[in-house]
């Protein structure tokens, strides 16, 4: 017996291997090479620098699950205004309407925050360029400044941190939760179209802010979020932390809102340095009331609170002229020293159209300052001008006023002095 052979099966056997095995194998092994290429790489990362508006790197590019793609080694490199930023791992997941970014850890530094509020803010104010639902979840989230556990010490536990950015008719969500004990949260809207409708036709956006954080929070990462500090003054608080609430609201560009909190381990020196003159200890302030209309301040009630320090004869000097305070019995001392130590300094400040007012506070109630149980500064007699603070910040040989730095911050934020009404008016 023999097998029958025919040319036409033989080919049809062929084209039937070739379409159902062949092709699609090779065609398997092509896009799986072409998933592992640089050239897949850097079209991830153009997309991802497009969507996100930042020149992000990316080190090698995986597939672990169908519509998700994990990064790993993401750099953002040095600019004028920050270090630069990298990011081990990030995996992206998209669905029709939603994307959801996961971070397995991120140890947040002034230069991670300023990224981190530069994307969030383009995202609430760019409708166009974001119309879809975000979601970011870092499964360990802290502060880079933290210490390391030691070797016999438990490794702080993980504390997971979530982002939600949320679209919905005439509005856009931001919630910032940290997952600590306390839930500390963030919660940005912006209100458009007829939810902010103006009294004219234009509608008006409407920003809401409420803050709320009982864990310590580095200062310098809360400055270099807001972008509203001169940069010297975000390198200057690396040791202090701040707790503490605020509400704040914007409309048609005018800023108002209410605040209160903390600020403790205020480095003196660092502070010093930041207005060219040296110092040494650390500083408390205690924020009771802070209330700002039009984006300048229009009551506030501030208590700070030193120990043991010292500063330079110079800062010293333009303490007391800027303050108003009188000098006391422990100041007679001082007049040949380079060195102005003292044992505890305190005032209570109010702030409001009248000027600043410098109060005893009731850690010391009989002086702003004392060394060696004796006075050294005794409370002014009257408010100050609010510029008299801005000129006590600015660098030393400020001629005509203060135009960068903290001075002109400051004076582009206090209340501005309300003339008396006392008097004939006239004026020669």
């Amino acid at each position: 017996m023999f097998i029958a052979r025919s040319a036409a099966r033989i080919r049809a056997a062929r084209t039937a291997f070739l379409l159902l095995a062949a092709v699609p194998t090779a065609a398997v092994i092509g896009w799986a090479a072409y998933l592992h290429s640089d050239g897949h790489r850097t079209a991830v990362e153009r997309q991802w620098q497009n969507a996100t508006g930042l020149p992000l790197t990316i080190g090698r590019i995986e597939h672990p699950r169908p519509g998700v793609i994990r990064a790993r080694d993401c750099t953002l490199p040095a600019t004028a205004d920050r270090p630069a930023f990298m990011i081990p791992l990030v995996e992206l997941e998209s669905s029709a309407d939603e994307d959801r970014l996961r971070l397995e850890r991120l140890a947040c530094d002034p230069a991670a925050a300023s990224v981190l509020a530069g994307v969030v803010r383009d995202w609430i104010m760019e409708d166009v360029r974001f119309r879809r639902t975000c979601i970011v979840e870092v499964a360990d989230f802290r502060w880079a400044d933290e210490p390391p556990a030691r070797p016999h010490e438990q490794p702080p536990r993980a504390v997971p941190l979530r982002i939600e950015c949320v679209v919905r008719d005439h509005s856009r969500a931001v919630r910032v939760v940290w997952r600590s004990d306390s839930n500390d949260e963030v919660r940005v809207v912006r209100q458009t179209g007829a939810a902010g409708q103006a009294t004219t036709d234009i509608p008006a956006d409407v920003i809401e802010i409420d803050a709320a954080c009982s864990t310590p929070i580095p200062l310098a990462v809360l400055l270099a979020a807001s972008g509203t500090m001169p940069a010297v003054a975000t390198a200057r608080a690396a040791t202090a932390r701040a707790v503490g609430q605020i509400h704040t609201v914007c409309q048609a560009g005018d800023w108002q809102g209410k605040a209160q909190g903390r600020i403790t381990e205020i480095d003196l020196a660092a502070m010093a340095a930041a207005v060219g003159s040296r110092g040494g200890g650390e500083a408390t302030i205690d924020v009771a009331r802070l209330v700002w209309e039009e984006g300048r301040l229009t009551d506030g009630l501030v208590e700070c609170a030193t120990g043991p320090g010292w500063i330079d004869g110079p800062l010293f000097d333009r303490i007391v002229l800027a303050t108003g305070a009188r000098l006391g019995p422990a100041a007679g001392s001082l007049e040949s020293d380079t060195v102005r130590r003292f044992d505890a300094a305190a005032c209570l400040a109010t702030a409001s159209a009248q000027g600043i007012q410098f109060l005893p506070a009731v850690r010391l109630p009989a002086a702003l300052a004392i060394r060696d149980g004796a006075v050294l500064l005794a409370a002014p007699p009257a408010p100050v001008p609010s510029d008299r603070l801005s000129w006590m910040l600015s660098a030393p040989g400020t001629a005509f006023g203060p135009a960068a730095g903290p001075g002109a911050w400051l004076m582009s934020v206090l209340p501005p002095l309300v003339p008396p009404t006392t008097g004939t008016g006239r004026q020669f």
